[in-house]
């Protein structure tokens, strides 16, 4: 039977990064001729059906949320929250806390209060669930936190890394955390025969069989099936589906070691991660040890709890290197590189080194393996992982692994890495560039502290997280150190490999969120700069030991680098309550923010329409989250804004004019205003920078793919206008459909949750949406058109709306919106191929103004929405709210005088001479899709190969041709249908490009 943690690393696949993105993309070893598995990223295999890339990292926003169960809970006190993009839940929610008498004390009573919190909001922890769903993994305290924490189950499996788990301190319930996973739904099972579940043996012949063919691992030894569990697959910003699966392990020596999901009916691996993150006499034997790396002078240390034979007596030394001798007489020790907490593998030749020293009673006896690399190896990896463990002992002496014998692999046949496994720390052979890794210390350090991640993490409270772990480990190094360079000596010099004090630019969240161990650099920067301010303020015993303290209880807890601010917080607190601060609230707040980890987020109100002539408009940015106890804080106020500005640029053109500064409007220096220009019957793009005296900032609107707010000037006349409060409008003339005849998935409702949705309508209660509260279908095409508008004489028509839409770069997934069936507008794309990735996500209702005229002929508009997906990612679609279709009054068709948004205007003559000045005053062009007088064709922007460039048919028909049909029988009615096909045929294949 397997032990709870090693059930708890295969199922929530625990897997630990390597040191160094050198011997392959993604950082870690990979089979010779397999796949790509980058370090710590759960990779989708072609059986699972999912050909989108699983998110490396969870993303989480600060957005405002006004669904029921937050508001049931923000009635209860003052609490902030942070959601997870992906699936919609509150990674992290913090306040003042709930009472809890007796919690912190009884682990009866916590776990009764927790089990009540999680049924009174799990709509909001865990969507689709149920109380039953959650049981009870740990139940923890160290003396002052106690945390409480359940993992998820569906249908009897457990769902990996699914948990909801709840803190209280002080006899107050004042941090609750969810990484659930939401409306969990199964494939539905073919309609052929149903499945019929095979025997333990077949299911582990076909799995062993699938996952050596997908990693080109063919004599690899493959673990027996785990139980089957739920395989979420979750992508940066959505779940994309869920699979019934069984855990199994693959052994690749050098080349890694791999946890993989198979299908539990077929054996099929649907996805992979790479676990490669490595009183009687006496006398002393020490061994001859690098500081830090082999070019500098050597410093012999104690050979501490070494397996060794005096003669023919077999020993263990003592921590100090110690060992008893039979009589004072001269002994031979025999000693190698096994013991009671490591033991070495050379992975090259196999033979461990060892040799036979002298040691007379009293004396001392050193081994000096310096002068074969390979055998120094092995023995500067056996003294590191050693002070390795002295070092978190310190830390955590409960911690279990620390007793436990670890293996250490040496000398593996590549170079320039290393990695820990989840079970062992490996090291690489040297070459050209890079010493081999087991000679450097810090490299040594740094593998050992994924174990100490890893084993730190509270089952059902704290997650693993590849990057958090990258920079916690080299945090561990360089504590162990004292030196914030980690890695020096790796490419045979003192440069570090990692600087978690560089002298010039600080890694940021999110700017430099990127491959693990760069992005790891942001936690491991904010750490060693929390450092540096309590050993400044406390003294360096003191402030070490508080360090200490922190950082310990950012591995239990933490799920990534975002939540372990609020773990180190909830950590430091001494109260129960994180609404009135901790007591080193500042300096945490000040080391994090420098590194852009901070709650405050904001939003912008601003006109969106000026009816009315006027040059300047005035933006208001209200900052929320913002932390005002620090302010007087030696430390600096983490959250002192240095300047607020506005850059704006009209719409359409490139060219962004520099920001003016806004001004603060509020004591509390949360609300700045400033004024922006007016364009004359345009639109105006504008965003805001919010500065802070750390260097960090942030941006508003908070979407990349659309990142400028919108403000439209002009005389405006409504035409038609809808709030959606007044019943259903698909009952009301709209229509909507799917181009493949299946329902639609458009429906007139009150929006309350979802990952990428709104949690609330604009106004009122009602929004129309594509999907409610939840994603859009793959492999679909939905829209909804509103009821014909008719504009009479207006020229200059205008859609003025508020949208909420989440969709993928449209390389793969299209949302538009038409004007008699032609784009208008639709998402933008990184046009970077399949490596597309700007992905559409509104974070609030966003006004919009898109220009109509001269889109459809005539005097009625046919506008509509639709959005097209593919088989990969899928997010929440449109959400339309206070739909408007508006006149520009400066502009009417038929009044004699041409406007800006008329090419021609010729008052009453357009009924007599349609062709000279049409009716909606736009002058007829070939090229236009209508036939005016003097064309024979006009196929529309492009010439085709029936009607050129110049509107002129190539092959025009001889009399009694293709269009007459008066000849009677199946030959004159097939050539018309036949040329009419070949015309549709030919537009839609336009269309596409």
């Amino acid at each position: 039977m397997r032990s709870n943690r090693e059930m708890q690393l295969r199922g929530s696949a625990v897997l630990v990064g390597s040191l160094l993105a050198l011997s392959a993309p993604g950082g870690a070893a990979v089979p010779r001729t397999g796949p790509r598995i980058a370090a710590d990223t759960l990779t989708a295999m072609p059986a699972s059906g999912i050909t989108k890339p699983l998110r490396a990292q969870r993303q989480v926003t600060q957005a405002p949320v006004t669904s029921a169960a937050w508001r049931k809970l923000t009635a209860t006190g003052r609490w902030q929250a942070s959601w997870d993009r992906a699936t919609g839940v509150p990674s992290r929610i913090w306040g003042s806390g709930l009472p809890a008498p007796g919690a912190s004390a009884s682990a009866m009573l916590a776990e009764a209060y927790a089990r009540a919190a999680l049924a009174e909001y799990i709509a909001m922890l865990a969507p689709g669930a149920t109380p039953d769903d959650f049981q009870l993994a740990a139940n923890h305290t160290d003396g002052e936190l106690r945390s409480v924490g359940f993992v998820q189950t569906h249908g009897g499996r457990a769902v990996v890394g699914g948990q909801v788990s709840f803190r209280f301190k002080r006899d107050r319930l004042f941090v609750i955390a969810s990484e659930a996973l939401p409306n969990i739904a199964l494939p539905a099972a073919p309609q052929a025969a149903p499945r019929v579940r095979m025997t333990a043996a077949v299911l582990q012949d076909r799995t062993t069989t699938a996952l050596r063919r997908e990693l080109a691992l063919p004599a690899a030894p493959v673990s027996a099936p785990g139980d089957e569990v739920i395989l979420p697959l979750v992508a940066d910003d959505a779940v994309l589906g869920y699979r019934v699966a069984v855990p199994v392990t693959i052994d690749g020596g050098a080349a890694g070691r791999y946890l993989a999901y198979a299908d539990a009916a077929t054996g099929e691996t649907l996805a992979v991660r790479q676990m490669n993150l490595f009183a009687s006499p006496t006398g002393t034997l020490l061994y001859h040890g690098v500081d830090r790396y082999p070019a500098r002078p050597r410093i012999d240390r104690p050979a501490a709890l070494a397996h060794v034979t005096v003669g023919a007596t077999a020993e263990t030394t003592a921590h100090d290197g110690t060992l008893a001798l039979p009589d004072t007489t001269p002994q031979t020790v025999t000693t190698a590189v096994t013991g009671d907490l490591v033991a070495v593998v050379d992975k090259d030749s196999g033979t461990l080194a060892t040799t036979q020293l002298p040691l007379t009673a009293g004396g001392q006896a050193v081994w000096d393996p310096s002068a074969v690399p390979e055998s120094d190896a092995q023995v500067q990896v056996y003294l590191n992982v050693n002070t390795a463990k002295d070092f978190a002992r310190t830390l955590d002496p409960g911690l279990a692994l620390l007793d436990a014998q670890i293996t250490a692999n040496v000398n593996l046949p590549q170079d320039c890495n290393a990695f820990f496994d989840g079970m062992a720390v490996n090291f690489f052979q040297s070459s050209a560039q890079c010493q081999n890794t087991g000679l450097i210390q810090d490299v040594v350090f740094h593998e050992f502290g994924h174990a100490v991640h890893t084993g730190e993490i509270i089952p059902g409270v704290g997650a693993f997280d590849g990057a958090m772990s990258e920079g916690v480990a080299d945090f561990l190094a360089v504590q162990i150190t004292g030196d914030h360079g980690m890695g020096r000596g790796f490419f045979y010099t003192d440069d570090p490999l990692r600087d978690l004090d560089p002298p010039d630019t600080e890694a940021r969240w999110p700017e430099d969120i990127g491959e693990i161990h760069q992005t790891g650099m942001i936690i491991g920067g904010a750490l060693w700069d929390l450092r540096k301010a309590l050993i400044a303020e406390l003294g360096e015993p003191a402030g070490i030991l508080l360090i200490e303290k922190l950082y310990i209880g950012a591995l239990r807890r933490s799920v990534d680098i975002p939540s372990s601010l609020i773990e180190v917080l909830a950590t430091d607190d001494d109260d129960g309550d994180l609404s009135n601060g901790t007591p080193h609230e500042c300096e945490i707040r000040a080391a994090y923010g420098r590194h852009g980890l901070r709650t405050a987020t904001g939003s912008v109100d601003a006109p969106t329409v000026v009816s009315s002539p006027t040059a300047m408009a005035t933006v208001t940015v209200t900052l929320t989250g913002l932390n005002t106890r620090c302010a007087a804080s030696a430390s600096g106020d983490s959250d002192a804004i240095d300047h607020t500005d506005v850059i704006w640029k009209p719409m359409g053109s490139s060219t962004v004019t520099a920001g003016s500064v806004i001004a603060t409007a509020s004591a509390d220096l949360s609300m700045y205003s400033g004024q922006v220009p007016v364009p004359t019957d345009s639109t105006l793009l504008y965003q805001v920078h919010v500065s802070f005296k750390d260097g960090s900032g942030l941006t508003l609107p908070d979407n990349l793919a659309d990142p400028f707010y919108e403000l439209y000037e002009g005389p405006i006349m409504p035409l038609y206008c809808t709030t959606f409060e007044d019943g259903d409008p698909l009952a009301a003339g709209w229509t909507t459909g799917t181009t493949d005849g299946s329902p639609s998935p458009w429906v007139w409702g009150t929006p309350t949750s979802g990952a990428t949705d709104p949690h609330a309508a604009f106004s009122g209660t009602h929004a129309l949406v594509q999907v409610l509260d939840g994603d859009y279908a793959p492999k679909t095409s939905s829209f909804v058109k509103m009821p014909p508008v008719d504009i009479g004489q207006w020229s200059d028509v205008h859609l003025q709306y508020r949208r909420w839409l989440a969709v993928e770069d449209s390389h793969f997934d299209q949302a538009v919106i038409t004007v008699g069936g032609n784009i208008v507008w639709q998402n933008a794309s990184a046009a970077m191929g399949d490596s597309s990735a700007l992905q559409h996500i509104d974070r609030e209702w966003r006004f919009q103004d898109v220009a109509l005229s001269g889109h459809q002929p005539g005097h009625t508009l046919n506008l509509g929405w639709m959005l097209t997906s593919d088989a990969g990612l899928q997010f929440g679609g449109w959400a339309l709210d206070d739909v408007c279709v508006v006149a520009n009054t400066d502009g009417v068709c038929g009044d004699g005088r041409i406007t800006a948004h008329e090419g021609c205007d010729d008052g009453a003559g357009n009924a007599d001479a349609p062709n000279a000045c049409r009716t909606w005053c736009q002058l007829p062009s070939c090229g236009d899709g209508i036939v005016d007088d003097g064309e024979q064709c006009d196929p529309g922007p492009t010439g085709d190969a029936v009607c050129d460039s110049s509107c002129k048919l190539v092959n025009p028909p001889a009399s009694g041709g293709c269009c007459q049909t008066d000849r009677g029988g199946a030959g004159g009615a097939l050539g018309l249908g036949a040329v009419a096909l070949g015309l549709v045929l030919r537009r839609r294949r336009r269309a596409r490009r």
